[in-house]
């Protein structure tokens, strides 16, 4: 059993590193799978990976290599759009106790680090909320397309702002046993936390995996139902697959998508504001395969309400992602 009390011990060995391709990734969440169209209802990933890169001297400390471990270090671009909307998108006028209308286009910047004990990954992210983020556009397009009810309310929409985060996260991995043929299973860590004007938060929660090359797909998937896998970080592993379960808890101090100020509100506006719940939970399942050259993710999530005077306690949604590497 390997219990990580610091860095040092965490990371004390060293490992040769195959992978040292770049990677492409397509990710679509959506709540379709539940037969819902509300709370976070979508959210659309495009993301490149850089293959092995030496961290310039200024971003040395961000490196589990600073340490002492040999790691695979590499910078992932993202480009993504979310979408959260209330439990009736039909009705022409704003519903209180409901979740406001809210979209979010951004940009984020990963650098991530990886090692079979751990890996971690700082980010910057930055984009537009409101107008800004194309949600009402993008959602009136695709429910045309497909037949769905037309949405009615983004008139009312978390205004247009803005904003931004930085986070970290890290997997720790507790115990790691191999089984039969070139199967394992893992039992590990996940801690993140996130600070801006976007979200603060900070959660931790336990994941189990089974399947092949563990140590070399460590820190893949993540608990959440926001986007939870990056192929990126994928490091010494030429191809594999494992399935996954997690759970995780956070604490949530700032949410600009559900405490956002809403311009089009009549007044007295406050009589149709929300609470965020700050005490939050998450759950992940999924499935992930792939060889040299191409890959696939599968998830289905849930998580508790993210604001007091939600309907529901509990929502779901899943994905699926795409990737290639080259």
């Amino acid at each position: 059993m390997k219990i990580p009390f610091v860095i040092p011990l965490l990371i004390a060995s060293s490992c040769a590193f195959a992978s040292e391709r770049s990677t492409l990734s397509f990710s679509l969440d959506n709540d379709g799978i539940w037969g819902t169209d509300e709370d976070y209802t979508n959210g659309i990933f495009l993301s490149y990976t850089s293959g092995a890169i030496t961290p310039w001297t200024i971003f040395r400390p961000l490196s589990l290599s600073y340490w002492g471990a040999s790691s695979l270090d590499k910078v992932e671009f993202q480009l993504g759009h979310k979408m959260w909307t209330p439990s009736d998108i039909e009705a022409e006028v704003p519903i209180a106790n409901d979740r406001p209308y809210a979209g979010y286009f951004h940009g984020e910047l990963n650098y991530i680090s990886l090692h079979p004990q751990q890996a971690q990954r700082f980010n910057v992210t930055l984009g537009s909320t409101g107008e800004g983020s194309f949600a009402d556009k993008a959602q009136q397009l695709v429910h045309s397309i497909v037949g769905s009810a037309d949405p009615k309310g983004w008139a009312y929409q978390i205004e247009d702002r803005v904003v931004g985060s930085v986070g970290y996260l890290t997997h720790l991995n507790l115990q790691r046993e191999p089984l039969f043929g070139n199967t394992g299973w893992e039992v590990s860590n996940v801690t993140e936390a996130n600070l801006g004007n976007f979200r603060s938060d900070i959660s931790t929660g336990m994941m189990f995996r089974f399947g092949s090359e563990l140590g070399g797909n460590f820190g893949s998937a993540n608990i959440g139902t926001e986007n939870p896998f990056k192929a990126g970080m994928i490091g010494a592993s030429n191809q594999g697959w494992f399935t996954y379960f997690g759970v995780k808890a956070r604490y949530r101090f700032n949410d600009i998508t559900i405490e956002g100020d809403r311009p089009g509100i009549p007044e007295p506006s406050d009589a149709y504001d929300v609470t965020l719940q700050p005490i939050q939970g998450e759950a992940v399942l999924g499935a992930t395969w792939y060889n040299a050259y191409v890959g696939i993710n599968l998830f289905a999530g849930t998580k508790s309400a993210e604001y007091k005077e939600a309907p529901r306690n509990v929502y779901g949604n899943g994905g699926i992602s795409l990737f290639a590497f080259f």
